[in-house]
């Protein structure tokens, strides 16, 4: 038990045996409430996630569309478009980071809530995932999630280079 998380969510508790049922009322009621936002939140990193994929397939998707078009690798745009998916990936991988931080620190007030409830769900589920240490018990979602931002980052380097490779050997060959 975290004594500093304990303080804090524990400051306003009874000090009289009769305020003890409507104690007992209330500290469900959060606990419900508390859980309904943290699936909001979860909600809300995978619209973000869905943001951030669709806008950068299409960005892929729109130049290759380009590409098969006939533009060629020297456009400008096939030199631009890769920083501006760079940067949208620096910007997703933060928002992946922060939602991390943000359920890890749920988490770690429904562990501390649940010490005083009879069962703690939360707490053994954990357990049974081996708490994120074991990886054939348990893969941090989050870990896996911060890649994608990373794999496009890749491909839209390799479309950078491989338009300045092409530009610069036909160059060669004027």
């Amino acid at each position: 038990m975290d004594k500093n998380i304990d303080n804090l969510l524990y400051s306003r508790a009874p000090k009289s045996e009769e305020s003890d049922s409507k104690y007992i009322d209330h500290y469900l009621e959060q606990y419900r409430i508390y859980l309904h936002v943290m699936n909001s939140t979860h909600d809300r990193n995978s619209k973000s996630n869905d943001f951030f994929l669709g806008l950068n397939t299409a960005i892929i998707g729109a130049l290759g569309y380009l590409e098969a078009k006939g533009a060629t690798q020297d456009s400008i745009i096939f030199l631009f478009a890769p920083f501006v998916g760079i940067a949208i990936c620096y910007c997703w991988y933060q928002i992946i980071s922060a939602y991390r931080q943000l359920n890890r620190a749920k988490f770690k007030v429904i562990h501390q809530v649940e010490e005083k409830l009879p069962i703690s769900l939360f707490e053994t589920e954990w357990e049974f995932l081996g708490k994120g240490k074991d990886k054939t018990k348990y893969l941090v979602l989050s870990k896996i999630e911060r890649k994608i931002p990373i794999i496009f980052i890749i491909l839209y380097i390799v479309i950078f280079l491989t338009g300045i490779h092409l530009d610069f050997i036909s160059n060669l060959f004027k």
